[in-house]
Formats: C-alpha cells, sequence, structure tokens
C-alpha cells in the first residue's frame, strides 16, 4: 500500500466518524426539541370561547394551555387549514382564498394568513390569545389596496373560538398612502386550523 491510499483511507475514516458525529447531534436536537421545551416555547395553546355578546365584550375563555395532536409545531412555518367563510365589503371571497397558515407566535399571539391561488391578494389576523381572545391586528391587501385596522377598529372587533374555529369579525380602513385613504370596509371571517 503507497502513502496515497493511506491517506484516502484516514480522510475517508475522518469524514465518516464526523459525519455519523453530526447525525447523533442532529438526533439529539430533533429529539429535546420535541420534549418540553418545544411546548413551552412554541406550541399551541388551545383557547375555548364559552360565551360571547354582539359587542364581544363580556366574553370569557379558558386557555388551558394544552396541545391538540397535530396542531403548533412551533417552528414558525404553521398549519395549514381551510377557510369556511370569508366576507370582505359585503363580497363573499371564501372560495378565492385557498392557501390558509395558522400558526402560535410565542405564548400569546395566534396568527392566520390566507392567500388567494395567485397569490396577489393577502388577508392577516393577529390574535391576542391571553385570557379572553382578542384581535391585535387586521390586514387585508386586495387590488392593489392595502387596508389595515386601527387600534379602535381593533377594539370593537369581535373574536369567537371554539376549539380550532376561529370566528373573527372587524373593520380595515385603507392604507393612508393610497389615495381611497380612509376608505372602510367590514371583513368577517371564519376559518378551521388544523
Amino acid at each position: 500500500m503507497n502513502i496515497s491510499d493511506t491517506r484516502r483511507r484516514v480522510v475517508a475514516l475522518a469524514l465518516g466518524t464526523c459525519m455519523v458525529g453530526a447525525l447523533a447531534a442532529c438526533g439529539d436536537d430533533n429529539d429535546n426539541g420535541g420534549d418540553s421545551s418545544g411546548d413551552a416555547a412554541g406550541g399551541d395553546a388551545t383557547v375555548t370561547v364559552t360565551e360571547t355578546s354582539d359587542a364581544g365584550a363580556g366574553t370569557s375563555a379558558d386557555a388551558s394551555g394544552t396541545s391538540e395532536p397535530g396542531s403548533g409545531s412551533g417552528t414558525g412555518s404553521g398549519n395549514g387549514g381551510s377557510v369556511t367563510s370569508l366576507v370582505f365589503d359585503g363580497t363573499d371571497m371564501a372560495s378565492q382564498f385557498i392557501e390558509v397558515q395558522c400558526r402560535q407566535d410565542g405564548s400569546d399571539e395566534f396568527e392566520i394568513d390566507l392567500r388567494n391561488d395567485d397569490a396577489t391578494s393577502h388577508v392577516e389576523v393577529d390574535l391576542d390569545t391571553r385570557d379572553t381572545p382578542r384581535v391585535d391586528g387586521l390586514g387585508v391587501e386586495m387590488e392593489g389596496k392595502e387596508w389595515e385596522s386601527t387600534d379602535a377598529q381593533e377594539a370593537d372587533a369581535t373574536v369567537e373560538v371554539d376549539g380550532d374555529t376561529y370566528r373573527v369579525s372587524g373593520q380595515v380602513e385603507v392604507d393612508d398612502d393610497h389615495p381611497d385613504a380612509g376608505d372602510v370596509a367590514e371583513l368577517e371571517l371564519e376559518v378551521s386550523c388544523v
């Protein structure tokens, strides 16, 4: 055996040892991530609404903090879902929004993102799930216009949570940078998250 063959074998052995070590480290991270750290940092909290009123006030909820099977990975990519209904400015648009992302963002924030089939329209709902669920932000991008909720509109919006189903109703208005700034539209949606 010459020196060249010996060097190749040493390099191959060293690379093989590094690969085994790297794979073992990855396996340890995945195992630990599935234990308590994943649940504490990014697991989904189940929020159950027990009663609602027309104004959204007096809604009581129980944030149990338990995880549902198949919900919230905590990775930021979120889970899918389906749109049961979506009415924007009096027009039923549920069939247009086929891409649904639901994700827990930290321990108190829940985000729902909806996109149409060619990704030209977008609806975003940010919920604060502490104590009584409430709207923390509504945004709609449609036909070149951006609509966003004001603080007052968020306070007036209503949220109902029934297991993995979220019903949200509120107002948004056209962004200040658009010629139609100040125009107001109603947004009502029901989304089931997986």
